[in-house]
């Protein structure tokens, strides 16, 4: 299965029928990059272009989730590899914060601790789609559910 390459002319044709199109035009730097890069992480997923998603067209939804993370990525570089200064700290959520007599410390809303809950992937999910999970709405219905991945399933009410 070859995926789709999605240019800066389709990225510009999508986004020119979107609210988004000034975010688009405001990207500093070579959107081919952008593109390249967000390309290269949905690569990484499992996908089954034969899926029937209720009538939709897989690379209308493909464009428009390598577009979407294109601009995303344009706006937080670092969102999938994170900085030099980031690696060898805590990971996870935040729990105290203290700086001399100043200390905040937060709680889990859901009254968890788990890292996980309220998001809609786990740990073992790709990074990708729990750093962005909106990208499931957009696509996720091509995205095949191999045990490796663990994502879970959600059912809308």
């Amino acid at each position: 299965m070859t995926l789709p390459v999605i240019t800066t002319v389709e990225a510009d044709a999508y986004f020119a029928t979107t609210p988004r199109a000034a975010a688009w035009a405001a990207v500093t730097g070579d959107p081919d990059i952008l593109l390249t890069e967000a390309q290269t992480w949905l690569a990484a997923l499992c996908w089954d272009e034969t899926t029937d998603c209720c009538g939709n067209d897989f690379e209308a939804a493909y464009t428009r989730a390598v577009s979407e993370l294109a601009l995303a990525l344009s706006t937080n570089p670092t969102a999938l590899i994170g900085t030099s200064a980031a690696s060898g700290g805590a990971t996870g959520p935040v729990k105290r914060q203290k700086l001399d007599a100043l200390e905040i410390e937060y709680f889990e809303p859901g009254g968890s601790s788990s890292a996980a809950s309220g998001s809609r992937f786990g740990p073992k999910a790709p990074l990708v789609l729990r750093t962005f999970p909106w990208l499931w709405d957009i696509c996720g219905c091509w995205i095949k559910n191999s045990g490796s991945n663990q994502l879970a399933y959600r059912v809308r009410s």
